[in-house]
């Protein structure tokens, strides 16, 4: 496993390893967030689901939750990113 300085705690830890979080936000999360931080939002996301009444399996609750993910972290934004709904920027091609 990787030995990441965390953008949570900014100790230089083991990494999270695969979150099995899709697109940009489970590369940067296994990119620099370290295990403890990890297993304490992995317990710490059942009380956000809870208390949002979040549906993950609903597209709005699950960006939501996406977007809680991000603070909780204190990783930034995607840029391009509308109502912070963790849009991802296009791509130059689409532009």
């Amino acid at each position: 496993m990787a030995v990441v300085v965390c953008a949570r705690c900014g100790q230089e830890r083991d990494g999270a390893g695969k979150v099995g979080l899709p697109g940009s936000l489970g590369a940067e999360i296994e990119a620099r967030i370290c295990r403890e931080c990890w297993t304490e939002w992995l317990s710490t996301q059942i009380r956000v689901i809870n208390h949002y009444g979040l549906r993950p399996a609903q597209r709005e609750d699950r960006d939501k939750l996406y977007e809680l993910t991000r603070e909780f972290l204190q990783l930034a934004a995607p840029a391009g990113a509308v109502g912070g709904r963790g849009a991802e920027p296009p791509d130059a091609s689409e532009v």
